[in-house]
Order: structure tokens, then C-alpha cells, then sequence
């Protein structure tokens, strides 16, 4: 957990929105360390999901013309969003820029 999570390494990287997550997730380095972890990774991608999903990324996440009430007040966090695809497929280098990267998931 404590092994970089890049290479070369960096002291912060973003986890660019797409497919597989709908919001960019922004990983530091922690405080003891200069530069991101793997550990580090991990906990950010875990705090991201357990969030508790906003209403405008409620109706992101919905197919177009449903209409709901206000579910996303009942307590469900973003992990309820992935659509069943829980398992981590990696991380790859994003063509948008040297710290962006792509999260993979199945």
C-alpha cells in the first residue's frame, strides 16, 4: 500500500470521469509521503464512492425521461450508481494529460 502508484511518481493525480464514474476524483499524496501511494489511491477511490450522491448526479445517472421524486435523499451513495460493475480493472494513462488517469471497472 505504500509502493508509488505511478511511475514516474507524482505528488497528485485525477481519476478523470467517464464511463465508469461520472465525477473526476482528485488523489494526494499523503502527508508523509512525496508522492501518491497505491494506499493513497485506494482510499480516494473508496471515500468518491461512498459518497452520498448529489441530485444533479442522480439525474445524470438516469435514462432520459423518467421522472423521479427526491430518492437521492434516502441515502444513496455514489457506489449505487456503478450499475453492478463493483470490481477494480485498473488504472490506465488518460490521453487528456500526464496526472490524468482512467478508472476500469467490471
Amino acid at each position: 500500500m505504500l509502493e508509488a502508484a505511478t511511475s514516474p511518481h507524482l505528488r497528485s493525480m485525477t481519476i478523470a470521469a467517464s464511463d465508469a464514474i461520472p465525477w473526476p476524483v482528485v488523489v494526494h499524496a499523503s502527508i508523509n509521503s512525496s508522492f501518491v501511494t497505491v494506499g493513497d489511491v485506494l482510499t480516494a477511490v473508496h471515500n468518491a464512492l461512498h459518497t452520498l450522491i448529489t441530485e444533479h448526479e442522480y439525474q445524470l445517472a438516469l435514462p432520459p425521461n423518467i421522472i423521479v421524486g427526491n430518492c437521492y435523499r434516502s441515502g444513496m451513495r455514489r457506489l449505487s450508481l456503478l450499475n453492478g460493475r463493483h470490481w477494480w480493472a485498473g488504472l490506465s494513462k488518460s490521453q487528456e494529460g500526464p496526472e490524468i488517469w482512467d478508472l476500469h471497472l467490471q
